[in-house]
């Protein structure tokens, strides 16, 4: 029973340990995001491999088309069908999903062990965590703004937002509301988001949420849930300055000029720098307080993995300061480390990215 034991010791202790010469072994990953990450994982493995060249590194990106339940539903298929990845990349939608049903490992001891760590903003570990264990590795974070066409302002004659209310939001979406002898809409001055995330600023600016404190119940009967819902609905259906939200959302359309403000994360950078938009961004604006959304991906290492020691090597690329750095400056999310989100390259643009 005994030597059983040791050999199974032995064997697990050899499954794990990390030789950059001699180990060989297949990693698989499953990222998410668009063109600006995909480089930058790219990159990430590259140096990962300069340091174990004999490891194989498996890359799946999911452009999450369908949404977050969507993503983890198939990553859920994925463990129930013993063909889980060994790294997974994630946003903080999911986490305590995740979280609950143990399926990736602790970090705390490397995340101990790699002094860099310091240089992420401690908030984005505090959220990474799940009783008192932490999951996830943050990397790149967003807060909901209101991104805005430059041009389109100078066009009606109209100042750039500074610290502004509602009421003066609206005002400046009707200005931005152009129409046709017809009186159709050309151009509209505001698309009411169609995604929980991008909407959460309209409710916290009026001190409200749809859910309590602790997110154990709802909040929908609050009168300053109604009364966001009614200012929303309002600009739809009484100034006309938003189309009545569908399916899609109008990111092409910001890009193409035919709409002027949108609520958005960092991550909207990508596209309008290919577009080459004259856009900037401006806090969101205020009714009884200022206060936006923020949301943040990381990566986890899976309890399945044989190499977990390995997969947190390939973490640590993925989360290193050049990393951030790339994917920050070609226009993903803002970077979790501060060195990285104080750049040149990616103060240049928007404007307002400070």
């Amino acid at each position: 029973m005994l030597a059983g034991f040791l050999l199974a010791a032995a064997s697990a202790i050899s499954a794990q340990a990390v030789h950059a010469d001699d180990v060989s072994a297949n990693l698989r990953l499953m990222a998410f995001g668009s063109e600006a990450q995909l480089t930058s994982v790219n990159h990430a493995i590259a140096r990962f491999n300069e340091k174990y060249p004999n490891v194989k590194v498996e890359v799946s990106i999911d452009p999450i088309t369908n949404g977050w339940g969507d993503y983890v539903t198939h990553v859920l298929s994925q463990f129930n069908a013993n063909n889980a990845y060994d790294v997974y990349g994630t946003a903080i939608e999911t986490f305590k999903t995740f979280e609950t049903r143990g399926i990736f490992v602790p970090l705390d001891d490397y995340i101990a062990k790699n002094g860099t760590y310091s240089d992420f903003d401690p908030s984005l570990f505090k959220y990474s965590s799940y009783q008192g264990k932490t999951y996830f590795i943050p990397i790149g974070w967003n807060n909901i703004m209101i991104n805005y066409n430059r041009k389109l302002f100078k066009d009606a004659g109209v100042d750039y937002p500074t610290d502004w209310t509602w009421d003066q939001f609206r005002e400046v979406a009707k200005k931005l509301t152009k129409r046709d002898a017809a009186g159709n809409v050309t151009q509209y001055g505001y698309e009411v988001p169609n995604q929980n995330f991008f909407v959460q600023p309209w409710f916290f600016t009026n001190g409200t949420s749809v859910l309590n404190a602790d997110w154990t119940a709802s909040n929908m009967l609050d009168p300053k849930v109604a009364e966001t819902l009614q200012f929303l609905h309002d600009l739809i259906h009484v100034d006309k300055v938003s189309p009545i939200p569908g399916k899609d959302s109008m990111d092409n359309q910001f890009a193409a000029g035919q709409v002027a403000m949108i609520s958005r994360g960092h991550w909207i950078l990508e596209n309008a720098k290919r577009a080459h938009l004259d856009m900037d961004v401006a806090d969101v604006p205020s009714k009884v307080t200022d206060t936006t959304v923020v949301g943040f991906g990381g990566y986890a290492v899976s309890k399945t993995s044989k190499y977990p020691e390995l997969a947190k090597e390939l973490v640590g690329a993925l989360t290193s300061e050049e990393t951030q750095k790339e994917e920050g400056e070609l226009g993903g999310g803002v970077p979790g480390r501060k060195s990285a989100a104080e750049t040149p390259g990616f103060l240049a643009f928007p404007p307002s990215a400070a």
